[in-house]
């Protein structure tokens, strides 16, 4: 099934941030990424552009290259995310194993051999919790940005 994102732009410049012409406006982008909340992973998207003014063959392939841009860098930075996140359950779990093994084979005192014990397998289930479900919220978004990058275009004339 194909969803629609509507976008009415009155003037041309209106699609791009005053401050760098090569990023794109941060309305847009917050009213884009909005739209696109909930849309189901399995859908296509299409962008229908809607304007009084006609748009070059330039304008166009600049509007489409200044949006996927801005979304390759919000994929880039959520992918950074995924991996510190990655990186922090790997210490976890590292740090867990540490503590059940010192737990295991030390020679202290027994209550805090068990407590040693506890805070290992609390490590270690804290780094498979991450792996299993933490970061499904970033993989999601991964996967919605990547739909808009590959959303078709479509620009209309509005007279």
């Amino acid at each position: 099934m194909k969803h629609i994102i509507t976008i009415y732009i009155e003037d041309k410049e209106d699609y791009t941030s005053p401050y760098n012409s090569q990023k794109l406006n941060s309305e847009l982008l917050f009213y884009i990424l909005d739209e696109n909340k909930g849309i189901p992973l399995n859908h296509t998207i299409e962008i229908n552009i809607n304007s009084p003014h006609s748009f070059s063959k330039n304008e166009k392939n600049n509007f489409v290259n200044i949006l996927r841009s801005n979304l390759g860098e919000d994929i880039k930075e959520s992918y950074l995310e995924l991996k510190l996140t990655y990186i922090r359950a790997i210490i976890l779990f590292l740090i867990g194993i540490l503590f059940i093994l010192f737990s295991h084979f030390s020679s202290i005192h027994e209550l805090i051999a068990e407590v040693l014990l506890i805070i290992g397998w609390v490590g270690v289930w804290e780094a498979c919790y991450i792996f299993l479900f933490d970061n499904m919220h970033n993989r999601i978004k991964i996967k919605k940005f990547k739909k808009l990058v590959n959303a078709k275009v479509i620009f209309h004339e509005k007279k």
